[in-house]
């Protein structure tokens, strides 16, 4: 059940992220609001429940972004299991740690789909790493915002309420 809801809050994410670049910004800098979701399930979902909602999220931001199916899926299960390793070694609990975090990840997602992009296009179509200065421009104003939407998903989190972890009930 909550693999599906932090896939329909990644869409709304994703539309009001829509609405606030074409409003606000004009297409001059980026943000990516669904990077924080990532982080947050990988510091507090079970593994299942985490990789299945990072796989939902990504799916998301693929029918959003428009490129080939399964290329940011796959880069949000990497950064799933990153930021699950970084918050394995490194106590990541206050929300310096979350906002460092949120850019990482928000970096790795544009770096990660950059760099796929780059092995699997013809070369005329591959993007630039110009754009490495608008990746971090981008990291830097979803770790600024990041707070808040660790806000709304420990809200989401309460509402839904606990899971058992195991699989077989007693």
């Amino acid at each position: 059940m909550k693999p599906l809801a932090y896939a329909l809050l990644a869409l709304g994410l994703v539309g009001l992220q829509s609405a606030l670049l074409r409003h606000l910004g004009g297409g001059s800098w980026s943000i990516c609001l669904v990077a924080p979701m990532l982080v947050h399930l990988a510091l507090n979902a079970g593994s299942v429940d985490g990789a299945v909602g990072a796989a939902g999220v990504g799916y998301v931001l693929d029918l959003a972004c428009g490129t080939p199916k399964g290329l940011v899926t796959s880069t949000a299960v990497a950064v799933f299991v990153a930021a699950r390793l970084v918050g394995a070694a490194v106590h990541v609990r206050g929300r310096a740690g979350f906002v460092a975090l949120s850019a990482a990840a928000t970096l790795g997602l544009s770096a990660g789909a950059i760099a796929l992009q780059r092995v699997a296009a013809l070369p005329e179509e591959q993007p630039s790493w110009d754009l490495l200065p608008r990746l971090l421009l981008e990291a830097v104003i979803t770790g600024a915002v990041a707070p808040l939407v660790q806000l709304g998903l420990r809200r989401l989190d309460g509402w839904l309420g606990e899971e058992e972890p195991d699989l077989i009930g007693s």
